[in-house]
């Protein structure tokens, strides 16, 4: 009973029938398009065409309008990409390669994972996150601007902050990428990047696309780590985030994959700069080379507290692949060889596509699961999912929300288990911008026609039944701590 991925057509039709009817203005049928054509073209399948040419593919999920009803009224404030990109990252299919895969999960071992990864660098760090959070209120823009005075900054609490320091001055070179907030340092104190980079770590701004929703580091160009993990205080102590550390004997081919991503985004980004001036003391407590302390916090207790970590030797099937690139194509491959089940724990499902594939799986007979987060971040994308999961419960899918001990916790993991045979984790979610997989692969800057929001992530899969059962464990157990969606 493989199942075909659907045209979006039929649930953006729902909505906005459904929109028109209450008389109310509804954004669910924007969202969901995943290319917005202008004036000077119109929707062709997944793509947008000049109007003098005529359209020979089926509807898709590009969408007609003009700016002011089909694409955003302004430009994202973290949205620095300027030219077109075009995919070039096929996916990495290997089959028989030694590796190793360790699986993590917040809150239970995120903050210990990060910092022995961190520890264990003795030549490079590659870092690709949305952004880094202090743990000490460094980064609130209470003010309209950012950062704490010097000694503040030298005693912030964020563990992994500390660990960095120790690792640039025991000479590890150290590479972040990360997205531009165009947030501006307060007069008098330093900003929590500025110290990373009076200390010698470069920091370079993403530019390739509209938004870096990687979670991804690499270390010594041999083992990387992958996961849902956000560098907040909240998703590393609070939220269920997920993903693993791989290395191994055969993960070179692994490597150089995440290498050519990441260096041809670094070479596309511009630098952080420090816009203040510091007085030799200042300089002096900035700098200090000895070795820094830190304190790792108690993580919360909740009902199912996930193993930890643990390296499982695989030699089965691992494929590896990167958004935009491909993205969508490569996770409609797999979701067409379902056979038998599809278990999805994820933090939203915002893809009208995707729903609608959920939808028509369950009514072919195979067995589906879905466990969400309860809150979203996000008006806008709460809304959205609250659609696609009335539209599963009206199809007979028992939609769960998992636990969660307060509003500013948030289930953000993003995995989902095909047959009971193969694990696929995420750090993008079941959402247009992070599986977008328009037909002519071309995403272009904001302003150009064509344009909409593009995330770069990662996304690993694998049928070693070991790995798979330690995450299948965390989603039979966090079920049974779950309720069902409202």
């Amino acid at each position: 009973a493989a199942m075909m991925l659907m045209s979006s057509s039929s649930f953006v039709f729902v909505v906005v029938v459904a929109c028109a009817a209450a008389a109310v203005v509804c954004v669910s049928d924007v969202n969901a398009c995943c290319r917005h054509c202008g004036d000077a073209s119109k929707a062709c399948g997944d793509a947008c065409i000049s109007l003098k040419n005529t359209c020979h593919t089926p509807p898709g999920c590009a969408c007609n309008g003009t700016t002011t009803t089909a694409s955003p009224s302004s430009d994202p404030d973290y949205d620095h990409q300027t030219e077109a990109y075009k995919v070039q990252h096929k996916p990495l299919e290997l089959n028989g390669a030694k590796l190793t895969i360790a699986p993590f999960f917040s809150p239970d071992h995120s903050i210990d994972t990060l910092l022995d990864f961190i520890n264990g660098a003795q030549s490079s760090l590659y870092i690709g996150i949305a952004s880094i959070s202090s743990w000490s209120g460094c980064t609130s823009t209470s003010r309209g601007c950012v950062g704490c005075k010097v000694t503040t900054m030298s005693g912030e609490k964020f563990p992994v902050f500390q660990a960095l320091l120790n690792a640039v001055h025991r000479g590890v070179s150290i590479q972040i990428l990360t997205n531009d907030f165009n947030d501006k340092t307060c007069e008098g104190d330093v900003s929590l990047l500025d110290f990373l980079v009076l200390n010698g770590i470069k920091i370079g701004y993403f530019t390739t696309v509209t938004f870096d929703h990687c979670k991804f580091l690499m270390r010594d160009k041999k083992t990387a780590c992958i996961s849902s993990v956000n560098w907040t205080r909240n998703s590393i102590m609070n939220n269920r985030e997920a993903g693993a550390v791989i290395d191994g004997e055969d993960s070179a081919a692994v490597i150089d994959f995440l290498t050519k991503v990441y260096e041809g985004d670094w070479k596309q980004s511009y630098p952080h700069k420090v816009t203040q001036t510091y007085s030799k003391e200042d300089m002096d407590i900035i700098t200090n080379t000895t070795t820094r302390n830190y304190t790792v916090p108690n993580t919360p207790n909740r009902p199912y507290i996930s193993p930890k970590p643990t390296p499982i030797q695989t030699n089965g099937s691992f494929t590896l692949w990167t958004s935009p690139d491909y993205s969508y194509q490569t996770l409609q491959k797999q979701l067409d060889a379902v056979k038998k089940s599809f278990l999805l724990y994820i933090y939203q499902v915002t893809d009208p596509r995707l729903c609608e594939w959920i939808v028509n799986a369950h009514k072919s007979g195979i067995h589906v699961g879905i466990l969400v987060s309860k809150y979203i971040y996000g008006e806008d994308d709460e809304r959205i999912a609250a659609q696609c999961y009335q539209n599963m419960t009206d199809a007979g899918i028992v939609v769960r929300t998992a636990w969660h001990f307060s509003m500013f916790m948030y289930n953000h993991q993003k995995f989902w288990i095909v047959d009971g045979k193969n694990v696929t984790f995420s750090t993008g979610n079941f959402s247009p911008s992070d599986f977008p997989g328009v037909a002519d692969g071309v995403y272009p800057p904001y302003g150009d026609d064509g344009w909409f929001k593009t995330n770069r992530d990662f996304t690993v899969s694998s049928d070693n039944a070991d790995v798979v059962s330690v995450f299948n464990k965390v989603f039979v157990e966090d079920t049974n701590n779950s309720t069902i969606w409202h």
